[in-house]
């Protein structure tokens, strides 16, 4: 698959991560997503495709008109029907990704939906915010008129900011990741019924899930990029016995599998491709 990444504005930063223009789906068989919290926007064109669980049984339908994708715990691939005519195929194909909390903050939907299928956007949505997508000249034109939709959208819903955001900032950029429910609970003041049911609601993740998918993928981008060894991760895991059982928990395999299939192109993760095939 070969994309480019764009960011959003400013205002938009804390809902939508970056956008992925798609330019053609060669390879996409190849291409991994790590579970990070994160999840997308999908400006489906009538590709006939599934998300599907890494070395596992679980798929999900892609809808070919406009969707959100699920909010996973594992590592997902998406599938391309047999029945695609890809010579009629028109690209660019848009994807939107958001924030952990970007979409309770764009659709004020519990979150938690997301857990076991796309959501197809309501026609209403799709008419009032995003009918003159793909009417455009030009790359630009078209992120631009996301950027100005979606922050109209945002805009409609009267957000104001929520304290799960520092809950997360804390999580992520104070303690990296090496925190537990129960020191959370202590120092924002959260039963922590009201912290799991927040989480559900906002994230579609318990605070617990959230710390432990962002974790790992923190740390294999670390291994693969950064050439960390074990006793240079940022993200510690007790030992490498520990860290060969989380990785196989999301692969299905062993870390030195995964890496050497990575450095004889077998296969990309995403969160790794920047600006590139």
């Amino acid at each position: 698959m070969i994309y480019n990444i764009f960011p959003p504005t400013e205002e938009l930063q804390t809902i939508v991560k970056q956008y992925v223009v798609i330019s053609s789906l060669n390879g996409i068989d190849k291409l991994l997503f790590l579970p990070n919290g994160c999840n997308f926007i999908v400006f489906n064109r009538g590709i006939d495709a599934y998300s599907v669980i890494y070395n596992g049984d679980e798929k999900f339908f892609i809808p070919k008109n406009y969707s959100v994708s699920t909010k996973s715990k594992k590592v997902k691939q998406i599938v391309l029907s047999k029945q695609n005519n890809f010579s009629n195929q028109i690209f660019p194909l848009i994807l939107v990704e958001l924030t952990p909390i970007g979409f309770y903050k764009l659709f004020n939907i519990d979150a938690s939906i997301l857990s076991k299928a796309y959501l197809e956007l309501e026609n209403e949505i799709v008419e009032r915010y995003f009918k003159d997508l793909y009417t455009h000249n030009n790359i630009e034109k078209e992120l631009e008129y996301l950027n100005n939709t979606l922050n109209l959208l945002l805009s409609s819903q009267n957000n104001s900011h929520m304290p799960i955001e520092d809950v997360i900032d804390k999580i992520i950029n104070s303690y990296h990741f090496e925190v537990t429910v129960e020191m959370l609970v202590k120092e924002f003041g959260y039963s922590q019924s009201t912290m799991e049911r927040n989480f559900k609601k906002i994230i579609g993740l318990t605070p617990k899930n959230f710390i432990f998918i962002a974790k790992f993928c923190k740390t294999v981008l670390a291994c693969i990029e950064e050439r960390c060894t074990f006793n240079e991760l940022q993200y510690l895991y007790s030992d490498n016995s520990h860290l060969n059982a989380v990785f196989k928990k999301f692969f299905g395999v062993n870390p030195s599998v995964i890496l050497d299939e990575i450095a004889n192109n077998k296969i990309k993760i995403y969160q790794m491709q920047r600006d590139k095939e």
